[in-house]
């Protein structure tokens, strides 16, 4: 019999390198494994012993049945499921070193070549080919037809049937050294699933996109059976709506509704229910759709001749894609029975409560309502036919809606009058408002000694009830507080991250403030997190002290390694990073002349001053001596579907110090077409290689992959710091032109953004997750040991209580450790960077990328 693979399958052996299957009759040959084995081995993976074994139960059949089904999951993980041609096929070899020179020609044949004449360059005759459908008449003796994937003069994707073109050569995988990944067998899926589960709902931070996809697709795949598994209190209201949403599209409303009346007591949990159900982003974050309109109705736009696209030179695009921003979804079919059942979880709300949370997302209720028909039921539901005629401003009756102030415009009021008591009473209301304000709440108080006690006193109180993530903010927060900064960075609510930069006008907080503050937060963190499993040795690798915590998840790129947004990662030395970028369009898209997204570097001094580009202006980037130090695959300027299109940009960081720069910012620039999220895949990605020679794409090499996501502009997901030899993971989008974009005008958003992101995580306003781990131990552990050159250990003394340890561990005397050769025995818990060495059985494992190790749990699991 086949194995059968389900979507939670494939979850499983994306997150934790684990298979599930069950064991057959058979008894392959060893022959069969070995071909498996060195299949397996082109993505960078082996199996285990014990998935060999269970392998090699199956049928032939069966197991390339398996065999197929892997390939088509990790292949897609690493980006190995696309073709990967470059414009120039013999890349990094046989790239045009004089990109000036080219652009002229390709100006010529443009204009001036004919068929059937002379070549206007070399003069020979029957040399010339027309390519179809842009109808360039090329010189295979002017342009090498084995070198070129595309048409050299537009450098769109034509038939390359024509004999211009010779065949595609199988190229062989680079002669790399590598570590591969190990995938494991899995006992028991339904086990599995259930405490997935409940690590997602029990989460104290917003998913990110891709934890959101996992969860709703355990969702459907188990139905109701799911609700065993949820706790009976999930933190996050957005979790709330996307469970009981998915289980609405697929379930029996009834007993949906009767679960989820437990978790659903605000307004704003309501419409989140119904955006979930429709299918739609419960974040209630404003939609952007997309218009095409004459460019000559749009003020503002830049106005170039678009570049030898569809039309020729000089031909002045009339039309450009226009964002407009609604507030609303589109709703799913609401039945009657389903209808009653939100009416009265929402009239059994207090009407003050109810009134106000409507009013947060007034655009959307008044959207909604016209598929509730509220007024149909105002009888049986008066307070919330009482909510839409204040949020619709008048009665059924036409009646003007009576006057309501909100909690918001009280505590605004209280801010701008600088009564901090009022400010504070407010605050106490509501302690998540009171954490989220505190640092502005102090600077209202303004030195009141009086006031700033009662703050404190208001923060005592409540700081039990304030978020894990909220206290984690608050704790790396508040030291770089004790002095003046010169910039801020603002994060505003998005489905992408823009990263607003402006000067910092705050004056420092009072150092005694912020050690009391302080003080009552890690006690709250230790009392939080003692109360789970302990353990008697942590693990700790110090490497994380570059990996940040995680933060504004919402906003995090898709990608196969989920590095957190303003980690560091070493570059190693005596390799080449190949950047790449691959995008493909809709399969409807005939429609646009082309989606011409474009990889570049920027190459930055010590004083972020732009000192050259590789991008498709300049193809070749050399140093002084003649060197290359970047290198093009080429442009490509449409990704028809279903092959779509991929440009790749060598880098030697090494010589490129040597020459000068200190920063390489990749970037990739919408220059025209379509917007990131409407293409029907995009995704980019670096790997290190030894050897830059064979296949262009060698998926055991990826380092990073990740998804493009957000409209227009310019994307710039990563640094390198060539003199520390580092690389900053950024995953920061700046909204620029609608179109034309590239390296030189994108200069601009690369200085304001890159050097200030770098500087605010560099200044430990965020927590890294060294040292979150160090918090856990010291309220879970009893020996912490550090892994570094070597492992070192320090032991909790007699009676020491976890504030004590927790500030031993900080300081890590030399002379209180232990030198540690052998890990113990017994199950521990490991906080790693790479899970590259075997933990005894039942450990519980956070590691940043996959390896040897048991399975790791999310970075998020660690701040529930």
């Amino acid at each position: 019999m086949l194995p059968v693979f389900s979507e939670t399958h494939a979850i499983f052996l994306r997150r934790r390198s684990t298979l599930f299957i069950p064991a057959g009759t058979g008894h392959l040959p060893e022959t069969f494994l070995q071909a498996f084995d060195l299949n397996l081995a082109v993505l960078g993976y082996v199996a285990s012993l014990r998935l060999r074994t269970r392998l090699r139960t199956l049928t032939a059949q069966a197991l390339t049945g398996v065999q197929t089904w892997l390939w088509a999951i990790l292949s897609t993980q690493v980006g190995a499921d696309r073709q990967h041609t470059p414009l120039f096929r013999h890349f990094p070899d046989d790239v045009p070193s004089d990109t000036g020179a080219l652009w002229i020609r390709k100006v010529l044949t443009h204009f001036m070549q004919a068929e059937e004449q002379p070549c206007l360059h070399c003069g020979q005759r029957n040399t010339t080919h027309v390519l179809k459908p842009c109808q360039h008449v090329v010189c295979d003796a002017c342009f090498d037809g084995s070198n070129y994937s595309a048409c050299p003069v537009c450098e769109h994707h034509v038939d390359r049937t024509s004999p211009f073109f010779t065949p595609d050569q199988a190229l062989p995988l680079p002669a790399e050294r590598v570590r591969l990944k190990l995938l494991r067998l899995g006992d028991d899926l339904d086990a599995g699933v259930r405490a997935l589960v409940l690590s997602m709902c029990e989460r104290k931070q917003v998913m990110s996109p891709l934890d959101t996809g996992d969860f709703t697709t355990l969702v459907s795949d188990y139905g109701l059976d799911v609700l065993a598994s949820i706790p009976g209190r999930i933190p996050v209201r957005e979790n709330i709506a996307l469970l009981f949403g998915t289980l609405l599209q697929r379930c029996e409303p009834g007993a949906v509704m009767a679960a989820a009346a437990a978790h659903i007591n605000t307004a704003t949990d309501v419409i989140r229910l119904i955006a979930a159900y429709s299918g739609a982003d419960p974040a209630l974050h404003k939609q952007i759709r997309y218009k095409q309109v004459p460019t000559s109705q749009v003020r503002g736009i830049k106005r170039f001749a678009a570049y030898y696209g569809p039309g020729g030179f000089g031909h002045e695009q009339s039309t450009c894609m226009l964002e407009v921003h609604v507030k609303r979804f589109k709703v799913a079919r609401l039945s009657r029975p389903l209808r009653r059942e939100l009416l009265g979880l929402l009239d059994r709300l207090p009407v003050q409560s109810l009134v106000e949370d409507m009013l947060r997302h007034q655009s959307y209720w008044v959207w909604v309502g016209q598929f509730l028909h509220p007024d149909e039921y105002r009888k049986r539901y008066p307070q919330v036919a009482f909510a839409f005629s204040v949020i619709r401003k008048k009665g059924v009756d036409g009646t003007p809606a009576p006057a309501f102030e909100t909690y918001y415009t009280k505590l605004e009021k209280a801010v701008m009058r600088k009564d901090a008591s009022a400010m504070i009473a407010l605050l106490r209301q509501r302690p998540g408002e009171l954490a989220r304000r505190f640092d502005h709440a102090l600077r209202v108080a303004d030195g009141d000694s009086a006031a700033s006690a009662q703050l404190l006193a208001a923060f005592a109180t409540c700081v039990a009830q304030f978020s894990t993530p909220v206290l984690l903010t608050l704790c790396a927060l508040l030291p770089t507080r004790a002095h003046v900064g010169s910039t801020r960075i603002f994060w505003p609510a998005s489905n992408i991250v823009t990263g607003v930069v402006a000067p910092d006008h705050r004056p420092a907080l009072p150092k005694a403030v912020i050690d009391q503050s302080l003080a009552l937060i890690e006690r709250a963190l230790l009392a939080r997190f003692s109360a789970k499993p302990h353990f008697g040795d942590f693990l700790i690798d110090v490497a994380l002290t570059d990996i940040m915590a995680p933060f504004n998840e919402r906003t995090a790129s898709r990608s196969a390694v989920q590095l957190p947004r303003g980690s560091t990662l070493a570059v190693p030395q005596g390799k080449k990073a190949r950047l790449f970028l691959h995008w493909c369009e809709p399969q409807d898209g005939d429609a646009y002349a082309n989606s011409d997204l474009d990889l570049g570097v920027g190459f930055y001094d010590e004083d972020w001053k732009l000192v050259g580009e590789c991008s498709y202006c300049e193809l070749t980037w050399r140093g002084r001596d003649g060197e290359t130090i970047a290198i093009s695959a080429g442009d490509l300027r449409n990704a028809p579907f279903p092959d779509g299109a991929t440009e790749f940009i060598d880098l030697d960081c090494e010589l490129a110090r040597r020459h000068g720069v200190r920063y390489a910012v990749m970037e990739i620039n919408n220059y025209s077409g379509l917007p990131f999220e409407a293409l029907e895949h995009a995704f980019a990605g670096l790997m290190f290689r030894d050897d830059v020679q064979g296949a262009h794409f060698d998926p055991r090499t990826v380092a990073l992959r990740f998804d493009l996501q957000g409209q227009k502009g310019v994307f710039m997901p990563m640094v390198f710091d060539l003199e520390q030899h580092r690389l900053h993971w950024l995953d920061v989008y700046s909204g620029d032109g609608f179109e034309y974009n590239d390296v030189e005008t994108s200069d601009t958003a690369v200085k304001t953004v890159c050097p200030a992101m770098i500087a605010y995580f560099a200044s430990g306003v965020r927590t890294n997750m060294a040292g979150l781990a160090l918090l856990h131990a010291a309220a879970r552990g009893q020996r912490v040991i550090l892994r570094g050159d070597g492992m070192q250990a320090m032991v909790r003394r007699d009676g020491e209580d976890n504030a004590g340890f927790l500030a031993r561990l900080r300081a890590w005397n030399a002379n209180e450790v232990d030198v540690v050769t052998i890990l113990p025995q017994q199950p521990l818990f490991a906080a790693l960077l790479d899970a590259d060495i075997v933990l005894p059985e039942n450990s519980v494992v956070y590691a940043l990328r996959p390896g040897v190790t048991a399975a790791a749990i999310a970075a998020s699991d660690l701040i529930s």
